[in-house]
């Protein structure tokens, strides 16, 4: 039983690591992908500036979380 509880108590650290690690190159690339095609949907479609400020805050978001 305590062999358990060693193991659920480990658990949350053990996978606060592995949210830690670094980005791969599968994941690089595909967020390049992905700013691609945002770049091409602004192209033929502009934002108008309230969705502007709103996309640089979920731009600031997204880089506080990584």
């Amino acid at each position: 039983m305590t062999v358990h509880k060693i193991l659920l108590a480990s658990l949350p650290a053990i996978v606060l690591g592995l949210g830690a690690c670094e980005k791969g190159p599968a994941e690089s690339a595909g967020q390049k992908i992905d700013q691609s095609v945002e770049k091409a949907k602004e192209a033929v479609d502009p934002q108008g500036p309230a969705e502007r400020a709103g996309e640089k805050i979920d731009e600031a978001v997204e880089k506080a979380k990584e």
